[in-house]
């Protein structure tokens, strides 16, 4: 029944990923969403009027994809693909926003959406998530401000921009874009805690900071695991990145050795984490940023 076939049920579909088993990409499906229409409607008549006879036995041995070519499109990017299945399904089927991001939000993010309660007002924040209900309002004074919601994997909060931070942050407030917000926490009598925002930045173009040289103290025979030469060169290896490694071996009231490291490393948190696991706590000091 053409009265079933509408092109925004066919849109709806393949955003949601209902005929990602069938023929083409995405792209390509909804290119010929139009033709696919036309094709069925003038199939339905022809059946109605009993018009199929010869012709309807000839297509009867033709393959099933048989019909007008695909064009060649490059197939929806992920993001495009996820903002679809967020749009008509309400979640994310294959994937996530922050999925192409995850050593971004490693680093950058100080907490999630769960790890906000019990903060105290005014403390620092930076969370990695999604923007969503992106509202534009003013105020009793006539002033701009926005309201929204952050999503991150493990839940939300209501976020607030107030006048003061509007015109800085307006450009980088996008519905279901994958952004670094930093702002303080507000708690709330009786409610879940906010969020005051004070920036918002794209995580494609947020950069992770890491210094240029490090200085890892090594005790001997102190602190940490026990082979830790070993330990150290499968980090090193592990970890290869583009900044220097100064290492001062020392033992107390005895000797005190500096020692220049070939391989350069990517001193991330998970470095940081494996130094103080093998070298012991405050082991690792910035001397170049």
């Amino acid at each position: 029944d053409p009265g079933a076939i509408n092109r925004r049920g066919l849109e709806s579909l393949i955003k949601a990923g209902a005929f990602d088993s069938a023929q083409g990409n995405r792209a390509q499906q909804f290119a010929v969403i139009d033709s696919a229409i036309e094709t069925g409607q003038r199939a339905w008549k022809d059946k109605q009027f009993g018009q199929a006879g010869l012709f309807a036995m000839a297509m009867d041995d033709q393959p099933a994809h048989a019909g007008q070519p695909l064009p060649a499109l490059d197939d929806w990017t992920p993001q495009q693909k996820l903002s679809g299945e967020k749009e008509m399904l309400g979640i994310y089927v294959t994937g996530h926003p922050l999925d192409e991001f995850a050593d971004k939000v490693r680093e950058l993010a100080t907490h999630d959406t769960e790890r906000l309660e019990g903060l105290e007002r005014g403390a620092d924040v930076a969370l990695c998530g999604i923007l969503t209900g992106v509202q534009r309002k003013r105020n009793k004074k006539g002033e701009p401000y926005a309201q929204m919601v952050l999503e991150d994997r493990l839940g939300t909060v209501e976020a607030m921009v107030f006048a003061k931070q509007y015109n800085d942050v307006l450009p980088s407030l996008a519905e279901d874009k994958a952004v670094l917000v930093r702002g303080v926490v507000v708690p709330q009598v009786d409610a879940p805690t906010k969020l005051s925002v004070l920036s918002v930045i794209p995580l494609e173009s947020a950069r992770v900071h890491l210094p240029s040289l490090i200085s890892i103290r090594v005790s001997v025979g102190t602190n940490g695991t026990r082979d830790k030469a070993e330990a150290l060169n499968q980090l090193f290896d592990k970890k290869r990145g583009d900044t220097e490694v100064r290492l001062r071996i020392e033992k107390a009231r005895d000797f005190s050795v500096i020692l220049d490291v070939a391989t350069k490393v990517r001193p991330d948190k998970e470095f940081q984490a494996e130094i103080e696991r093998i070298c012991g706590p405050e082991a690792v000091e910035v001397l170049a940023s």
